[in-house]
């Protein structure tokens, strides 16, 4: 569950990184940019049922997940080519530094979007 809540947070950041950056994005890097949008505002859907502050909705959990996974694996690492980094993305450089990591984070975000679907009717254990 630690690799979860790691994968969780830097795409939390790298939302806003996103948001504030997008103004001169074109190309890949406004594609990376709108995937890493996309992931935060499904975070930010289900942040407050994981936290038991709204109802807990299955079928919102499902589209969170299904957001994770079709950002997940190859499709999150081909948005990082070689020589994209720099303004506006904003993206750091320890991304290219320790791709192999990099990579392996990118695919077990499917992994883990696979269970957060596969567990969304479970509702919340602790309600």
């Amino acid at each position: 569950m630690k690799y979860s809540s790691v994968i969780a947070a830097v795409f939390t950041c790298a939302t806003g990184v996103a948001a504030f950056a997008h103004g001169g994005a074109t190309g890949i890097v406004k594609e990376r940019m709108d995937a890493m949008d996309a992931m935060g505002k499904a975070v930010k859907m289900i942040t407050p049922m994981m936290r038991g502050e709204t109802a807990y909705d299955a079928e919102v959990v499902r589209q969170a997940a299904a957001t994770f996974s079709d950002h997940a694996g190859e499709s999150m690492t081909t948005l990082f080519p070689e020589g994209s980094g720099g303004m506006p993305s904003e993206a750091k450089d320890a991304i290219w530094e320790r791709w192999e990591e990099f990579s392996e984070l990118a695919a077990q975000l499917g992994i883990y979007a696979e269970g957060l679907s596969g567990a969304a009717e479970n509702g919340l254990m602790m309600a």
